[in-house]
């Protein structure tokens, strides 16, 4: 899963240390601000036993995590 995370320039380090301690690789840094912004792509690796379609079902059947 990939997404891109936007903050404030202020913010940029520590919201991207925040998603570095959750196990997420960082991709495409972007630190300098554009209107005040600054964003990064934050990726996970979703395991294929641990996919949406089968988390899904372990919800459905009462077996969520």
């Amino acid at each position: 899963m990939r997404i891109r995370v936007t903050t404030r320039a202020d913010l940029f380090e520590k919201r991207k240390q925040q998603h570095i301690e959750r196990g997420y690789l960082i991709e495409d840094e972007r630190p300098i601000p554009v209107n005040g912004l600054c964003s990064f792509i934050a990726v996970s690796e979703i395991p294929e036993s641990d996919g949406v379609g089968d988390l899904v079902a372990q919800a459905l059947n009462g077996m969520a995590r």
